[in-house]
């Protein structure tokens, strides 16, 4: 069996035609879905980080930010934008050659005594299956850094297939040959492009050291036994790797190198707010390569069975449940053709990403999966020739037969029976591919097709068009919507004096959520804008809406009806004691008729920080205490929930009461107080409830 492994010379003349023709169609269909212009979210970043170049979001993607600095400015067809987003196409459409020749490695090793063509078939299989999942085609058709890490991924699977092609035979790899050589600089190129590529480490080790099989006594007989004995220079050898590995590693010294000159480093906010995006210190550069403002998100506590069903359901999406029975029969076929070294390292492999992703809490956690869709898909490959040869099989033993009674059989009928097991499997082989493939085509295309996608470049042109004072401050509470204004700036040069704000820019706590950026940029004296309604932060400041932009100012008026009262409690969720002080209110009128509205503003003040989201209420009763009107809101909205709120500040909480057409005149009191809802159903106040004041009804006669 081992002998029929193809060589590296083989696999050149006879697969990487094939590979190159499924690229090509890939690259095809990437193209027709591409993005068009400008986005929001990494994709906008990776869209000017690279044109400058500067420097990109922790860990840094030194590698795709350097590619990409030479794709754009080498390849200067269509805006920037979309030139990083064809990159992707590019990296992806290699990915699915390079997929292509790693299942053709795995057919030709486990599968050796199939037809050739149904091996064919069976890699374009695993290539096409991965070429159009949903998650890795969203990703090619993008600028993002998955498409260059999946193709990473794949050529490492390539060169340790082709390294443990020697090892199988001669028990341990020659770290001397050039497979073993390349692999090293390919995990390193990996895991300085993308760090979950130690992930796949454990996995590759163990691969590469696996016992060989039983024809090693008779390989090391060989004339090409040579190849196994060890280095008699072991030091020279580990100094060789050494360097192989620690060479694409120093690309990281791009950020220190290229902070002076990246426009984002710092920002200057005021002349005493100076925000840092890239400490340009030793620690800074350790905690940006080692991405430790992620490390929170890595809680192994949180994980509960929901998670698991995320992935289940993630893994559907990607291959439909033909897909699903597939890649559970290329397990099996690799279990009973003993093949444990490539289940090591395909199924160990996937454990590590999946571990890891399990217990990641970002909130695209998603892409991350794409390595292990990438052997999911391979073990696709091998499911449709396992299951076709074990069918095709299983036919023609049937007619033929018991096995005592095949020697009556003339040569005519071995060779029609052989004929008819060689036209089963590529038939079954074929029906897989119809079947599990294409019809992922038409379903995914609808759900990442990103060719119409100019809502950015629409959004960001309106309001660059508008008379924006200049050195304003244009405020988000999302980075994502943030970035198209960078590249706006960075790339084309427009309105480079305007500075967007977005929660977490720096990690210093004054930037933690929207409304204490809102603060800071305040403090800065500048014009503030904000690019959408976030009704929640009038606790804080005056809006005006102005077009597309929320002009926003600081209210420096206190209620015209002054007082303290302080509401306090303890709450189930912090079993400690809360308290917020209410300083008074603002009617809009006292004197009201049947279906008039009254405006009555609450100015809070927490005296400590608070643990739940409180929700504020103010009642109109009559004088038996039933209610008349009543108005409960969420204050802060969404935006600046009370859990939120900084010790000591002055919050206005507008709420707005109708008075019932059919209301009888009289005088009606107005009842406030806060409470909060463990559980859907239960309220649970916030001490209790105080009347501030009395509306009198009069008689619309």
């Amino acid at each position: 069996m081992f002998g029929n492994m193809p060589s590296l010379k083989q696999v050149r003349c006879s697969d990487w035609p094939v590979g190159l023709g499924l690229a090509l169609l890939a690259l095809a269909l990437y193209i027709t879905t591409l993005a068009p212009t400008v986005l929001e979210a990494d994709s906008g970043e990776f869209q000017f980080v690279p044109w400058l170049p500067g420097i990109a979001h922790p860990p840094g993607y030194p590698l795709y930010i350097l590619l990409g600095w030479l794709w754009t400015h080498l390849f200067p067809l269509g805006e920037v934008a979309w030139r990083m987003n064809l990159l992707s196409a590019v990296f992806a459409a290699a990915t699915i050659s390079l997929t292509y020749v790693v299942a053709r490695q795995l057919l030709d090793m486990t599968l050796p005594d199939t037809p050739l063509p149904a091996r064919l078939i069976s890699a374009a299989i695993a290539a096409a299956a991965f070429a159009i999942s949903p998650t890795f085609w969203s990703q090619a058709i993008v600028a993002e850094v998955y498409a260059l890490h999946a193709m990473l991924m794949a050529l490492i699977l390539y060169l340790a297939l082709q390294l443990r092609g020697n090892a199988r035979v001669f028990s341990f790899p020659n770290l001397n040959s050039w497979p073993a050589k390349c692999l090293t600089f390919a995990f390193a190129v990996g895991l300085t492009h993308h760090l979950t590529t130690i992930l796949l480490l454990p996995a590759l080790v163990l691969f590469l050291l696996w016992p060989a099989g039983p024809n090693i006594a008779a390989a090391r007989k060989s004339p090409h036994s040579g190849e196994a004995k060890k280095s008699r220079e072991p030091a020279r050898t580990l100094f060789v790797h050494g360097i192989l590995f620690i060479s694409p590693l120093l690309l990281y010294l791009y950020l220190p190198l290229i902070a002076p000159s990246t426009p984002y480093a710092t920002l200057a906010l005021s002349d005493h707010q100076i925000l840092t995006l890239y400490d340009n210190s030793l620690a800074g550069f350790l905690r940006h390569v080692t991405a430790m403002v992620f490390a929170g998100e890595l809680q192994p506590d949180a994980v509960e069975i929901s998670r698991v069903v995320l992935v289940w359901q993630l893994l559907q999406q990607q291959v439909g449940w033909l897909g699903l029975i597939l890649a559970l029969a290329g397990l099996l076929t690799l279990w009973l053709r003993q093949q444990f070294d490539l289940l090591v390292l395909t199924g160990l492999g996937s454990l590590g990403f999946l571990l890891f992703n399990l217990i990641y809490f970002i909130g695209d956690v998603f892409v991350l999966f794409i390595p292990i869709w990438l052997l999911v898909c391979l073990w696709m490959g091998l499911g449709s020739l396992g299951l076709a040869h074990w069918l095709a099989g299983s036919f023609v033993r049937r007619k033929a037969g018991p096995p005592q009674a095949r020697p009556v059989f003339g040569e005519m009928e071995q060779r029609l029976g052989q004929k008819i097991y060689r036209m089963l499997v590529v038939g079954l082989v074929s029906a897989c591919f119809l079947l599990a493939v294409l019809p992922m085509v038409t379903r995914n295309w609808a759900v990442v097709n990103q060719k119409n996608n100019t809502a950015a470049r629409e959004r960001w042109s309106e309001i660059l068009a508008q008379p924006i004072p200049t050195g304003a401050v244009l405020l988000s509470n999302d980075r994502n919507e943030m970035m198209p204004l960078w590249y706006y700036q960075y790339v084309e040069g427009r309105r480079p004096d305007l500075l967007g704000l977005f929660p977490l820019i720096v990690p210093d706590p004054a930037y933690a959520n929207v409304g204490l950026v809102l603060d800071q940029a305040l403090a800065s004296g500048r014009p503030v804008y904000l690019i959408k309604s976030m009704p929640g932060l009038s606790l804080k400041a005056t809006l005006v809406q102005e077009d597309a932009l929320y002009r926003a100012a600081p209210d420096p008026t206190l209620p015209p009806h002054r007082y303290e009262v302080v509401f306090s409690g303890v709450t189930s969720e912090s079993n400690q004691s809360e308290s917020v002080k209410l300083l008074g209110h603002d009617l809009s009128a006292e004197r009201v008729l049947p279906g008039d509205e009254i405006a009555v503003t609450l100015y809070w003040q927490p005296e400590q920080v608070l643990s739940v989201d409180y929700t504020s209420y103010v009642h109109l009763l009559n004088s038996e205490g039933q209610g008349v009107t009543q108005n409960d809101h969420l204050p802060g909205g969404v935006f600046y929930p009370s859990s939120r709120w900084q010790i000591g500040e002055i919050l206005r909480d507008r709420h707005t009461l109708t008075i019932p057409a059919n209301t009888l005149p009289g005088r009606y009191r107005l009842r406030v107080g806060l409470y909060y809802q463990p559980e859907p159903g239960v309220m649970v106040g916030l001490g209790g409830g105080v009347e501030i004041g009395q509306v009198s009804v009069l008689t619309s006669e």
